[in-house]
């Protein structure tokens, strides 16, 4: 799982065998089971969460009980909420586990500790918020702006993988549409 986490930052930026070694040190592996939340709608989000296997939603429950899937988070992904982790202040959505899912954690005074050691991580996950901010930023624009069957389309091609691995139920709320039509618009794609 280290090794996975090396590589993606080294898609970002570069960090000799010693900078790794103390980056790598200062991480905690947690394992959740399905179902078992990372952290619920209403707590603080204590850790940055890397993951190593497993899969998990981000979602926000609204006053009427619907729940509105924000992301999902596979391996080589990262899992958390800035504002809640940032601020230590109650987060606005859940993280729960949508499979056993592992975990590479670090907390907020730790995470300070890695920029003072390692300054270029600082740098890291500046790049890692900036390209989340981008991403959420575009999904908003075609979830206002593309019909749903469209949306569908691009997630399918975005992600192929995750359309064979998530519940019905959690696409379609991450598409904005419901379960019945989102099987209508599989049933129409596989010309069923």
């Amino acid at each position: 799982m280290t090794d996975l986490l090396r590589a993606h930052i080294q898609t970002k930026i570069r960090l000799s065998d010693e900078e790794f070694a103390l980056t790598e040190r200062l991480f905690t592996r947690k394992e959740l089971k399905r179902r078992q939340f990372l952290h619920r709608q209403g707590e603080v989000c204590r850790y940055e969460s890397f993951v190593g296997n497993g899969c998990l939603k981000s979602y926000h429950t609204d006053d009427q009980g619907v729940e509105h899937v924000l992301r999902f988070s596979v391996e080589g992904w990262w899992a958390g909420d800035l504002d809640s982790f940032r601020n230590q202040t109650p987060s606005a959505f859940g993280i729960q586990a949508l499979e056993p899912t592992t975990l590479l954690v670090i907390d907020q005074p730790t995470l300070q500790d890695l920029y003072r050691q390692v300054p270029k991580m600082e740098t890291f996950f500046r790049l890692l918020n900036e390209n989340a901010l981008i991403a959420t930023s575009q999904r908003m624009i075609k979830n206002l702006s593309i019909p749903a069957k469209n949306r569908y389309e691009l997630f399918l091609s975005t992600y192929p993988h995750l359309a064979r691995r998530l519940p019905l139920k959690d696409i379609a709320s991450y598409l904005g549409i419901t379960p019945v039509f989102l099987s209508r618009l599989r049933r129409q794609r596989t010309g069923e």
